[in-house]
Formats: structure tokens, sequence, C-alpha cells
């Protein structure tokens, strides 16, 4: 896995390093944000989106798939499976970096939050496979190497905050907190709802709203990476973009293609 919040967000930077820095979280007591009940959730199984990650407008660097495999029980609970498939293409996969990431997690239909989690790495010739379990009722995570670690009732996945990120209200300074559990370590994301946009992908115009995601650091929010999703703004929520501006350039995830979504109107 690339060195923190990748996805995406997603959780979603492909090929380029996005770093959290010292954004851990000390204590695992935060009240929970609730999510979204289950009926009213935008996606539906069967649901597939696709993109592309481009750096500096104009070097395409990645390209990602975000399914929504099955609903089903899995451990007593009512759950979705969810899986996030990652790879460099181009000449970033040639000369920079090699990238065959698949990321599959269980999350709860009601909570959104996850239970269960894998995750496969490919990079070139380093190769590592992952798995991660939450008890959500005593808040503890356990790791693969079978360590433990307490949570707060609110803590995600990549996979799941992509999904939890569709489930916010788009109204401007509504604000949404969550945990994010990434390469074992805790860290806090902020959801910030700004405005409505009207955004070009490739031939295709969306009515979206744009969201800034930012990490929190003590009682400061770093914005520093402009990290900015924009959600469709019907019921069916699609992140159609991404955008972030770290020193080395800009980088894009654009949503190519949409299959299998929840009908709109």
């Amino acid at each position: 896995m690339l060195p923190g919040l990748r996805l995406g967000l997603g959780l979603i930077v492909l090929t380029l390093p996005f770093s959290l820095g010292q954004t851990r979280i000390a204590k695992a007591n935060r009240p929970p944000t609730p999510s979204m009940p289950g009926l009213d959730n935008p996606f539906v199984v069967g649901e597939q989106l696709n993109y592309d990650a481009s750096w500096r407008n104009f070097i395409l660097a990645g390209a990602m798939t975000v399914r929504t495999k099955e609903r089903r029980v899995v451990d007593s609970t009512e759950a979705y499976h969810v899986a996030i498939q990652a790879q460099s293409v181009g000449l970033v996969r040639s000369f920079i970096y090699e990238v065959d990431d698949i990321y599959e997690s269980f999350i709860n239909t009601t909570t959104l939050r996850p239970f269960r989690a894998e995750n496969r790495v490919n990079h070139g010739n380093k190769q590592k496979q992952t798995s991660l379990m939450i008890d959500t009722r005593r808040q503890i995570a356990r790791l693969a190497d079978g360590r433990t670690i307490k949570i707060p009732p609110d803590t995600y996945d990549l996979a799941s905050l992509l999904y939890a990120f569709r489930t916010i209200d788009l109204v401007p300074g509504r604000v949404r907190t969550f945990t994010l559990l990434e390469d074992n370590d805790l860290h806090t994301v902020r959801a910030e709802p700004e405005a409505g946009e009207k955004v070009l992908i490739r031939t295709t115009e969306y009515a979206a709203f744009r969201i800034a995601i930012k990490l929190i650091e003590g009682q400061d929010s770093n914005d520093l990476y402009k990290v900015r999703l924009y959600l469709s703004n019907d019921s069916r929520r699609l992140p159609v973009l991404l955008t972030a501006e770290p020193p080395w350039g800009q980088i894009r995830v654009e949503l190519t293609s949409a299959t299998g979504t929840k009908p709109t109107g």
C-alpha cells in the first residue's frame, strides 16, 4: 500500500504518496457520528465505478475500480461486500512505480462501518497481504500481526470511508468528522461541504457539490494539499472527481464510467 491516504479517498491518489503526517489521534473516546440508514444509501449492489488518475493534467498515472459486489450476512451482520482495485499505468508504471492493489471490505449496511477487510498489495517485487477485523461492540481492531488497538466508534477503513463520504449532508457548514484506520494507525479526517459547482469530466458535465477533505492535527485542520471531492448532486452521490494540489503537481481522479448505479429521480 502507498504510504498514507491513497484513494482515494478515496481514501484516492493511486500512484503518488499523500502523507498523513502527524495526524494520529491519541484517544478513542470521541462520540460516534451517525451514518445514513441503509435504506437511503445512494449506492446499490452491482454498482461499478471506474476512474482514471492523472498528474499535472496530462500524465495518465493510474486507474481504479470501485465495486459494490454483494449484500449478505457475514459474521451475523448484514453487510455490503465492496472492493477497490487500483493499478498504475503507462509511463508511471514503466518508469516510476508499479502498483497492483486490491482492497476488499465488509461494511455494515446501516452504519457503513467496516468489520472485516483484506488488502492484497503488489508493488513490483514487493508483495504483501494484510487483514483487519473490527469488533465494533468492544471498539477493538485486530491487525494482521495479531495486535489489537482501541478505536473510536466512528472508525472507517479506506473503502468504507469513501462510501461514508457519499452519505453526508451537502449543506455548506455541516461538517462531518471521521476516524480513518490506515496502515495500522488512526487519523482524524474532516469533510467540509463547500458549494455546488458544475464540473466537466471529458465530455460530460455534472451538477456536483464540492467537499473539502481535511486532516485534523490537534485543534487545527490541515488543508496543505487542498484535497477536494466532488459528489454528483443527485440521489446517487457519485464521486465524480477528486483533486489534490501537492507541491509536485496537481492530481485529478476522474470518473470515466459508472454502471449498475441507483436509478435517479
